[in-house]
C-alpha cells in the first residue's frame, strides 16, 4: 500500500488496527489479521502521485501513535505539523499544531497529552481535550481484545454489526 519506506508503526489498544507512517506522505490504517487497508490519512493535498511519493519530498511522515480509545491517531511529518485524526471522521485532521523538526509522537496512557520529540533533543507536550468514548466504541474494543478479525465472521451476529466490529465503518 505504501510507495516508500515505512518509518513508524503502532497497534491500536485492542490490536484490531495497525497504523503505518511512511515517507510517501501517508498514514495507512490496516486490519492486521487480514491485511486489508481500511483508511488512508494524507499529509499532502492533493495526494502525490506514486513517482513523487516514492522519491524525496518535504512531507515525510515520521511517527504515528494510537490513543488509548483507539479512535484517535497522532502523527508528525517533516512539513512541520503535528496532526491528530479522529478515525470516525477522518476526512481532515481534528487538530493541527505547528511543530518544526519533529521526529516522534506518542499519546499518554490517559489520552489527554501528546508528547513530541524533536531533532534538537527536546520534548514538547500538547494538551488534548478530554472526551468520553461512546459506549459503542467501548464495546467494540472489549470484544476485539478477545476476537480477531477472521473470527468475527463466525459470530452469530447481523452483518452490519460484524462490519462495525471489523472497523469497516471507518
Amino acid at each position: 500500500g505504501h510507495f516508500h519506506d515505512i518509518q513508524s508503526c503502532d497497534f491500536s489498544p485492542d490490536s484490531a488496527l495497525f497504523a503505518t507512517a511512511c515517507y510517501d506522505t501517508r498514514v495507512i490504517i490496516w486490519d492486521p489479521y487480514t491485511g486489508d487497508m481500511l483508511l488512508e490519512l494524507g499529509h499532502l493535498y492533493p495526494p502525490p502521485r506514486p513517482i513523487f511519493a516514492g522519491g524525496a519530498n518535504d512531507h515525510y511522515v515520521r511517527s504515528v501513535s494510537f490513543s488509548k480509545d483507539g479512535l484517535h491517531v497522532c502523527s508528525v511529518a517533516d512539513d512541520g505539523y503535528l496532526r491528530v485524526w479522529d478515525l470516525e471522521d477522518s476526512c481532515d485532521p481534528q487538530y493541527i499544531a505547528e511543530h518544526q523538526n519533529a521526529l516522534c509522537c506518542s499519546f499518554s496512557p490517559q489520552d489527554h497529552r501528546i508528547s513530541v520529540g524533536n531533532r534538537t533533543g527536546g520534548v514538547v507536550f500538547y494538551a488534548m481535550p478530554r472526551c468520553v468514548p461512546a459506549l459503542q466504541q467501548l464495546c467494540r474494543v472489549t470484544i476485539r481484545k478477545q476476537v480477531i478479525s477472521t473470527k468475527v465472521d463466525h459470530l452469530h451476529l447481523p452483518v452490519r454489526l460484524k462490519e462495525f466490529l471489523k472497523y469497516h465503518d471507518l
